[in-house]
């Protein structure tokens, strides 16, 4: 093997976090690879199409794309900021959310002085409480130094990740409605009462608050703006190629090996896949059998249910912003729905018809769902280039879940009925097979306040040149594994040298 044919760095997974970090090293001189599963690159970011208009699988909106913001400045410096064609939501309230048959739709609004005085039409009582909100969000922000894009002490964080997120607010206000109003939107986190840290709400809430957009004609023009950066710089992507193996010899990673037979040798590794998949790839004694143990016996987030329909052109008015939906007064109730209650919880994605101005084309639906509802496939395998049908039995299910879904939105949105052109759906098998996270997890890893050591995951592995990546560490969401991609990447640069030339590119 010559050293022509090893390159500095491998990456299996190509996601946002390994196609970002891909590109980070690539532009630093790295001679990169990039090993993919799927035909299509781009995880959660992936589209589909359906009567030929375009749909988002799993990233319907981004916060935080606004000038001045981290995200910006990472895609900026990423090259691929100013190839994104961006649609902006209603100022007044990107998401409203609403409770039960209650009319109300309570917005939550770009621009923290703006989210507070929106809210105060609804609770005029709270400004106090509102404004106490806000700073504890933006003091969370300004503790995680990365969110800021600067170098800090890991003392810091530290100050603020053991605030709960029930507990915090209850503290700021008593007013049961606000304290859900503010939840409304938690099927961006998958939140869970008692559980879930304050800090992943303010992180994710944040971003949406500074500015959210929408990516046209979809998410996936970030991964092929991405892919097209790597190339720039000399970087290679392969796609349908399957890891299965990373091969470990006298304590570092050599080769990553393929389901056909194929090697990629490299000087560093990056895992840019969930946890559990990584660990049945690596058959080393450097991953002690606790940390399997403990990896393998996390807690996963919910999964969905999705339904993405067409419509019939001029007939369903557009709205720039998405409607989230809790059946019950209590926002986090819906994670613990039974069979029964199903659904008890839906976000609710418009995409404007350019042709017909102040309509929508389309609507994209997701309802939490239990893996258990699907168990009974779970040997069946269904992705672009490994298509088996799941038998008569889960179409049937698909539908039934379909029309509970309709039901239950034609009682908000009465236009629907009769108007759908076309319709398909998804399940928590389909995030499963689409994304590698293990029962179709919608954002990987439960984060839990009172086991914080046992629910974060590290970017460096006991394996010294195998790194990791990707919405289970450190955050999920575009933002969250942006930033977790640099975190990686300065693993290899330092993080000084690479803070400074993001910001020397800001400045340029």
């Amino acid at each position: 093997m010559s050293s022509a044919d090893t390159y500095d760095v491998v990456i299996v997974g190509g996601g946002l976090g390994g196609m970002l970090s891909a590109v980070v090293l690539a532009k630093e001189g790295m001679k990169v690879c990039l090993l993919e599963r799927d035909k299509q690159v781009g995880g959660c970011l992936q589209t589909f199409s359906l009567h030929k208009k375009v749909f988002d699988s799993c990233v319907h909106y981004i916060g935080g794309l606004g000038k001045g913001h981290t995200l910006h400045q990472i895609f900026r410096y990423a090259g691929i900021m100013d190839k994104l064609e961006l649609k902006a939501y209603d100022e007044n309230g990107f998401d409203r959310i609403a409770f039960g048959d209650e009319d109300i739709l309570y917005p939550q609004a770009i621009g923290k002085e703006n989210f507070i005085e929106q809210l105060l039409s609804c609770f005029p009582a709270e400004r106090q409480a509102l404004e106490e909100y806000m700073k504890a969000i933006t003091t969370v922000g300004d503790s995680f130094p990365l969110y800021r894009l600067r170098h800090g002490s890991a003392d810091e964080k530290a100050a603020v990740s053991n605030w709960g997120l029930t507990k915090t607010l209850q503290g700021l206000t008593s007013n049961k409605k606000l304290q859900n109003v503010l939840l409304g939107n938690n099927l961006l986190y998958a939140g869970e009462a008692g559980k879930t840290p304050f800090y992943l709400h303010a992180l994710v809430l944040e971003s949406y608050i500074h500015s959210s957009h929408k990516v046209y004609p979809g998410s996936s023009q970030i991964a092929k703006f991405l892919w097209k950066e790597l190339q720039a710089h000399g970087g290679e992507v392969h796609r349908n190629t399957e890891v299965t193996k990373l091969n470990e010899e006298q304590g570092i990673i050599t080769h990553a090996e393929t389901k056909d037979g194929q090697r990629f040798y490299g000087k560093q590794f990056i895992a840019a896949v969930h946890p559990e998949i990584l660990l049945d790839m690596v058959d080393s004694d450097m991953l002690r059998p606790a940390y399997r143990k403990r990896i393998k016996a996390l807690q996963q987030t919910v999964s969905t249910f999705m339904l993405n329909m067409v419509l019939k052109p001029g007939t369903v008015p557009m709205r720039n912003y998405n409607i989230y939906w809790n059946a019950s007064e209590d926002a986090f109730a819906a994670v613990n729905y039974t069979a029964n209650q199903w659904p008890a919880n839906y976000a609710a994605f418009f995409t404007a018809d350019e042709t017909n101005p102040g309509y929508a084309e389309s609507i994209s639906v997701l309802s939490y769902m239990h893996y258990e509802e699907v168990a009974k496939w779970t040997d069946t395998l269904n992705r672009a280039g490994a298509e088996h049908e799941r038998g008569n039995n889960y179409i049937t299910f698909k539908e039934q879940k379909t029309e509970l879904l309709l039901q239950k939105l034609y009682e908000r949105l009465p236009e629907l009925k009769g108007n759908i052109a076309a319709h398909t759906s998804a399940t928590p098998l389909t995030y499963r097979d689409y994304t590698g996270t293990p029962a179709g997890s919608l954002y990987g890893i439960l984060k839990d306040v009172n086991k914080p050591a046992e629910t974060t995951i590290a970017t460096r592995t006991k394996i010294p040149n195998l790194l990791m990546t990707g919405q289970n560490v450190n955050l999920h969401g575009v933002l969250g594994v942006s930033i977790t991609a640099i975190a990686t990447c300065a693993e290899l640069l330092g993080m000084e040298y690479l803070l400074g030339k993001m910001k020397q590119e800001h400045h340029l």
